[in-house]
């Protein structure tokens, strides 16, 4: 065969070859054109590119306004972390209202209007993609500092909102101010901030305001819409409208503090105390992003439990399981009294005395004065803790009834003994003369009987009760009420002191005459 024909034989199915590849090479990059055209591109507000199912975004900045890593951010359902940009994003439904922050414990709690403003409301029905940014300001991690907390401050009528202006408010914050001299401060209002008036929400959040540090607020039964009925989230709109979601975390220092709502509401006086299930989940889903060596002070507003008694929260071991591995101290109000228990070794509950009292009479239904909480934190650590009368000494927390000054007939030869604030981790000794004749010793199995304090009984029952309330309700499981017989019912000074775990003691003496 010529050679000049199969030279040009070779020659064509060469240039064949080559044809073919430049074809194929062609079509590749018109299918993988046509294929980008055809894929839908990401959506993106203002440089954040949503991802795949989220429809609510947001950044994260400081004051320097650059992106924060790691906060965490909730919906109330869903928990994410911003990332390196300080971006978060995540998918919420119609029942979430609000998205908030989780406060990193080196940034300042943001303020609005002189209270914490962690939040932003989110619209009802989220159709496109919402954006919501937060901004915080960076501070040094503190490392102490004190917490007051008030619980049923409850106001409802404009004779009330008068008695916590003129008398209980200044003293409060006569006092807030000599706490926040070498430390800073801060508060939590622990439920029933006002009494079933909505309006008075306004009126309540200037009062608080005064005190010029973030106070952090609770739902209690007296705060939600007694018009709205049969809807518990409805309830709340009031409460929202003026401070927003109803359960939320922050953190100061090394603690991580919680909020829930353990108000489940009907109608009217009827409620159950529990803790949604909700709340639950979405507390899980908090403290994975919270480890064991924080301390957790939760704040609720019905005792999840009270000592030497079994009532409380219907769901709460439901919330110990959750808690477990934390070292926890939970704060509650609702019973305008004084009751400390202990849960297990890491979970104690203070029920806190009520700043209006006996629903606005002096004292509470325990014969404990009216007023609040004073918590002195280190670390992870609670050095010290008292009740504080608001119109009392700080040293004044146990009260001494004379011979015949008992509600027990079988009590009346003796002195009567009421330690506001105590708990089976006390010591109590009594003196005559200075000479010790007994101790009332730490013990978990110490239980007094049931006794009404005589202060407490008298706004109930006795001969000249209050005009403004004239039932005062006092507490009939009343535990912190002892009983001395002395040697001799003349002539001698009973002194009694109480001493509390946190290495302090405290005075009172009575004369037998």
């Amino acid at each position: 065969m010529d050679n000049n024909y199969l030279n040009k034989m070779n020659s064509m199915k060469f240039k064949s070859i080559i044809f073919l590849f430049l074809s194929t090479i062609l079509l590749m990059g018109c299918d993988n054109e046509e294929l980008n055209l055809k894929r839908p591109s990401r959506p993106s507000i203002d440089g954040i590119e949503v991802e795949k199912g989220m429809n609510l975004v947001g950044m994260v900045k400081n004051d320097s306004d650059e992106p924060v890593e790691g906060v965490v951010v909730s919906d109330g359902y869903s928990v994410t972390v911003t990332d390196a940009k300080g971006v978060y994003q995540m998918k919420t439904g119609d029942k979430s209202r609000f998205v908030f922050v989780s406060v990193p414990a080196d940034f300042q709690i943001p303020m609005e209007n002189g209270h914490p403003k962690i939040y932003q409301a989110l619209p009802e029905k989220i159709t496109n993609v919402e954006r919501k940014d937060f901004s915080l300001k960076k501070q040094e991690k503190v490392t102490q500092f004190r917490l007051l907390a008030m619980a049923d401050v409850q106001i409802g009528q404009d004779k009330e909102l008068q008695w916590l202006r003129n008398d209980e408010m200044p003293e409060i914050v006569k006092y807030a101010e000599t706490l926040k001299k070498d430390q800073p401060l801060y508060g939590i209002s622990l439920g029933d901030l006002v009494w079933d008036n909505m309006p008075f929400f306004k009126e309540y959040a200037t009062e608080t305001a005064r005190l010029n540090i973030p106070v952090f607020h609770v739902i209690g039964n007296h705060d939600h819409d007694r018009t709205v009925l049969g809807n518990d989230d409805g309830a709340s709109h009031h409460f929202e409208a003026n401070f927003g979601p109803t359960y939320y975390s922050y953190n100061i220092g090394e603690v991580h503090f919680v909020v829930l709502d353990d108000v489940d509401y009907a109608a009217g006086d009827n409620y159950a105390a529990r803790i949604t299930q909700n709340q639950l989940d979405w507390l899980e889903k908090d403290l994975a992003h919270v480890s064991k060596d924080k301390l957790i002070m939760l704040g609720v507003h019905i005792p999840i439990l009270r000592r030497f008694n079994n009532s409380g929260v219907e769901n709460r071991q439901a919330l110990y399981d959750i808690l477990e591995g934390y070292n926890v101290r939970i704060m509650s109000g609702h019973r305008h009294n004084n009751s400390t228990a202990t849960i297990n070794s890491k979970i104690e509950e203070n029920n806190l005395g009520a700043v209006m009292g006996a629903f606005w009479n002096d004292p509470c239904n325990d014969g404990s004065p009216r007023g609040y909480a004073v918590y002195e934190i280190n670390g992870n650590k609670i050095e010290n803790w008292y009740y504080k009368g608001t119109k009392t000494d700080k040293d004044y927390q146990l009260k001494l009834y004379g011979l015949g000054e008992s509600t027990l007939p079988y009590r009346q030869d003796g002195v009567i003994i009421n330690v506001f604030n105590w708990h089976t981790s006390w010591t109590l000794n009594v003196y005559e003369n200075e000479i010790l004749k007994k101790t009332f010793g730490t013990s978990e199995n110490l239980k007094n009987p049931f006794e009404l304090d005589w202060l407490a009984y008298n706004l109930y029952f006795g001969d000249n009760l209050p005009v403004h309330r004239p039932s005062a309700e006092p507490e009939f499981n009343n535990d912190h009420m002892f009983y001395y017989k002395p040697t001799a019912t003349t002539g001698i000074t009973v002194k009694v002191e109480a001493q509390d775990p946190y290495g302090n003691t405290y005075t009172e003496s009575i004369e037998l005459k």
